[in-house]
């Protein structure tokens, strides 16, 4: 062999040692939880962008905070504002933003404003468990997930006037320029207050990172007490009606609660084919109003994958809590819509947002083929079924 061949033989030696390192016998104490080790702050400021709040592995909702429109994952440290939680984002992006959508936000004032902007006050972030409380209303959010459905729990201050805002027209990097390279346009929306408990819409937008053609996210929201005053918009006009129908401008409903009801729970379910489906996606992932349920079936999640690798007893503390943290971040992109394709129907596996291959393939691809090849088979498939019907192997998708 010649000298360079034999050197890259070396090098896979050593990879290869490495891993069965890794997966040695040689373990520290299961009993304390590996979900613990998890710091989703870490790469989250500067251009590091990775998603901060909480997530299923490859979970196709995303619930957390954004601070403007400005930021890829929506989220800036404190104290910058915060213009409400939406449901859909990613994660250690370069590029322009991607997504951003159907924006919730408690607020405490009237009725008669569209936008309900406020400061943190202080702010708590762990593996599938997001909460914060805001300078000016002093209400507490506290905020976890299922795979297609978020999981919200407002907490307002006695004697307030418990209100929230729906925004079915936000997203994330809006542009005054059309057709700004990587910049998001938003094409349309629409809302429905249906009962007393629920309020359904989409919201369709283009553009973006990827420069694509219009996405639609559905959703279907729910409470689990009863509006007792209501209110929609169009455009910046705020009217009695239960509906805005689309016509190309941003809606939202405004929703008014008892003043005796301290906490109100929410369910937001998503989806890219119908707002019945993102019901059935909320009824579906959770069927009951147990936030702390949610929660630990989530973490139970992230501990069954994490629990995969095993590292020595005697790793630092540090260095734990780094590759844990490191292997939690592998798997909260590609996204899993399978069952939630608008491109094309069949019964393969359905995976988007790859960010991107070219920068993976060498690294996380080989990792979950190990740890977890049932996902790594369903991830070939769904880019094999790509190509067949786009006609190439996709690198970057969104």
């Amino acid at each position: 062999k010649s000298s360079a061949a034999s050197d890259v033989y070396k090098r896979q030696k050593l990879i290869t040692l490495s891993f069965l390192l890794l997966f040695s016998t040689n373990t520290f104490a299961q009993d304390i939880g590996l979900t613990n080790y998890v710091d989703p702050l870490i790469g989250s400021e500067g251009l590091g962008r990775v998603f901060i709040g909480p997530s299923c592995p490859y979970g196709m909702v995303k619930p957390s905070p954004d601070c403007t429109p400005r930021p890829n994952s929506g989220w800036l440290p404190m104290p910058e504002q915060v213009d409400g939680f939406s449901q859909v984002h990613v994660s250690g992006t370069g590029g322009g933003p991607k997504y951003g959508n159907i924006l919730v936000m408690p607020f405490c004032n009237g009725m008669d404003r569209i936008n309900h902007i406020d400061h943190r006050k202080d702010e708590t972030i762990k593996l599938g468990y997001y909460s914060t409380q805001f300078q000016s209303s002093g209400i507490q959010t506290e905020i976890t997930t299922a795979p297609k459905a978020s999981f919200y729990r407002f907490t307002y201050p006695k004697d307030s006037l418990k209100s929230l805002a729906i925004d079915a027209g936000f997203f994330l990097g809006e542009s005054p320029v059309p057709d700004a390279r990587e910049a998001q346009q938003f094409v349309g929306s629409e809302i429905q207050i249906v009962s007393d408990h629920e309020v359904i819409g989409y919201t369709r937008i283009r553009g973006g990172w990827n420069n694509g053609r219009a996405y639609t996210v559905y959703f279907y929201a729910e409470t689990d007490k009863p509006f007792v005053n209501t209110a929609t918009w169009k455009s910046d006009k705020i009217t009695d009606e239960k509906f805005q129908y689309d016509s190309h401008q941003k809606t939202g409903a405004l929703l008014r609660f008892n003043s005796s009801e301290d906490v109100i729970q929410l369910k937001v379910g998503i989806s890219f084919l119908s707002s019945l489906k993102a019901r059935q996606n909320a009824h579906t992932d959770i069927p009951h109003w147990s936030f702390e349920t949610v929660h630990k079936q989530l973490l139970a999640q992230w501990e069954d994958l994490l629990q995969r690798i095993e590292i020595s007893p005697r790793t630092p503390e540090a260095q734990k809590r780094m590759f844990y943290t490191g292997l939690y971040h592998t798997m909260i992109m590609p996204v899993d819509r399978s069952e939630e394709n608008p491109l094309w129907a069949d019964d393969e596996p359905y995976y988007d947002d790859f960010y991107a291959i070219w920068d993976t393939y060498r690294t996380s691809t080989p990792l979950i083929t190990l740890i977890d090849p049932k996902r790594e088979t369903d991830i070939v498939r769904s880019l094999i079924n790509i190509y067949k019907r786009d006609g190439y192997m996709p690198d970057a998708r969104s």
